[in-house]
C-alpha cells in the first residue's frame, strides 16, 4: 500500500503553527504568522520538505531561539517573535542547501533552471 501525501501550502503551515502555539499557550503575532508563511513558501520548494514535521522543527526552533532570547529578560506574556521565526527558517534552510551568507534566502535557488529547457520535470 502506498500512501501519497500531497504538499502543504503556506497557510497550511501556519494552521499546524498556530495550533500548536496556542495549545502549548504561546501568543503569536500576524506579522510572525506572515514571516512563517514566507519562509515555509521557501521550504516547500526545497528537496526533504515533510509538511507537519517540517513545521514542528521550525516550532522548535522558534522556542529554543525564545528561550535564548528570554533567559536574562523574562516575558510576561509567552510570544514568539518574528527574529525568532526568521532565524529559524533560516536554520533549517541552511541544513538543506548549505550556507546561506553566500546567498540572499529570497531568492530561488532553482530560478537557473527556468531558461533551461526540459527543466519544468527536475524542479517539480
Amino acid at each position: 500500500i502506498f500512501f501519497e501525501f500531497p504538499d502543504w501550502v503556506p497557510q497550511d503551515c501556519e494552521s499546524f503553527f498556530a495550533s500548536i502555539a496556542s495549545k502549548e499557550g504561546f501568543e503569536i503575532d500576524r506579522d510572525v504568522l506572515d514571516v512563517l508563511q514566507e519562509g515555509c513558501s521557501r521550504l516547500i520548494q526545497l528537496k526533504g520538505w515533510a509538511n507537519g514535521r517540517d513545521v514542528t522543527k521550525i516550532w522548535s526552533e522558534s522556542k529554543s531561539l525564545r528561550a535564548q532570547r528570554v533567559y536574562d529578560h523574562p516575558e510576561v506574556a509567552k510570544k514568539i517573535t518574528v527574529d525568532d521565526i526568521n532565524t529559524a527558517v533560516n536554520n533549517i534552510t541552511q541544513s538543506r542547501i548549505g550556507k546561506l551568507s553566500d546567498c540572499d534566502p529570497n531568492i530561488d535557488p532553482l530560478a537557473l533552471l527556468d531558461g533551461l529547457f526540459r527543466m519544468d520535470d527536475i524542479k517539480a
